[in-house]
């Protein structure tokens, strides 16, 4: 006759239940890190479309003056923004575009032949192009198209754009 133990029998984990734990654990870690490349990604290009807005919206706000005037800053002196009065060209897109610098600021107005180019100046960030449009379909409207380049050492092709439009009315004279 057979006798059995009267106390509790030890349990414990045995190999095979180990090595299935942690292969489960493996996957589960394995796909969580495959996670944070696209959530950098995402990060980033949310950062850039923010500062763009920021670049965009101060572009918009300077360009209709108190006086009627349409306006873009160029560039910085003494701290303050140095604002270039622009004439539309009649019925013509009229395009500037200038040089951003990390924090937003204008640091010069640049030629067609640089904004395709990489620019070797390393304080710029990215590359404002402001273009009016009046069109004889909507008189008295000026269509507004603020576009902002990054990265400005980047070739033409290489940098990602964002876009921003916005109607104004134009100066009276």
């Amino acid at each position: 006759m057979r006798i059995s133990p009267t106390g509790p029998r030890p349990t414990a984990f045995s190999l095979l239940e180990i090595l299935i734990a942690l292969g489960l654990f493996a996957v589960v870690v394995t796909a969580l890190l495959a996670l944070f490349p696209s959530a950098l990604r995402s990060q980033k290009e949310s950062d850039e479309e923010t500062r763009a807005l920021f670049i965009a919206s101060g572009v918009m706000e300077a360009l209709p003056s108190p006086e009627g005037i349409f306006r873009l800053a160029t560039g910085m002196s003494n701290n303050l923004p140095v604002l270039e009065k622009i004439t539309l060209s009649g019925g013509k897109n009229t395009n500037y575009s200038i040089a951003c610098n990390s924090s937003g600021e204008p640091i010069r107005k640049l030629s067609a032949e640089e904004v395709e180019q990489p620019l070797s100046d390393h304080a710029a960030s990215e590359i404002v192009t402001l273009s009016l449009i009046e069109k004889p379909t909507l008189p008295g409207i000026v269509t507004a198209e603020v576009s902002v380049a990054s990265p400005a050492s980047a070739p033409a092709a290489g940098r990602s754009i964002t876009r921003f439009v916005r109607l104004l009315t134009p100066p009276v004279p």
